[in-house]
């Protein structure tokens, strides 16, 4: 930094402490210095969540951050997700896998085919009648398979 001021300099230091604090939330904290092209799938995912937690959003929108994830990182997600929810952030999720937002989720909102099927609590949605027959196929659907 050429000719910067002392409150540049100080500016600076924090967002680099912001920035190391959030790398160390979602465990990336001994990987700062490492490229993003060399870290793995999984370390990518939670390095595109510690941009996302950059600005200090009140809400998080998180498409699909599951995807491409093992089980064992897609737990981790799922812890990573519980902390900042019990931190007050407001997380509004699209995802497919069923375990993660089953686990995660207080309300959800099914969708097929782009329309609006269902919506309610985990244990409504796991029992709606169209949720069932969309996602598991009817008990004709399955008859014939």
């Amino acid at each position: 930094m050429i000719a910067a001021t002392s409150a540049a300099r100080r500016d600076e230091r924090e967002l680099a402490a912001r920035a190391r604090a959030i790398l160390d939330f979602v465990g990336l904290g001994a990987k700062a210095d490492v490229l993003a092209r060399n870290l793995s799938c999984g370390e990518q995912r939670l390095l595109g969540l510690a941009i996302a937690l950059g600005p200090a959003p009140a809400i998080l929108l998180l498409d699909e951050p599951a995807a491409g994830l093992n089980a064992v990182e897609t737990g981790e997600l799922m812890r990573l997700i519980g902390d900042l929810r019990i931190r007050g952030m407001s997380v509004l999720l699209v995802e497919h896998d069923m375990k993660l937002v089953m686990g995660l989720c207080d309300r959800i909102v099914v969708l097929n085919y782009g329309q609006k099927i269902a919506e309610g609590t985990p244990a409504e949605i796991q029992r709606h009648p169209e949720v069932i027959r969309a996602y598991l196929g009817s008990d004709e659907t399955l008859a014939h398979a």
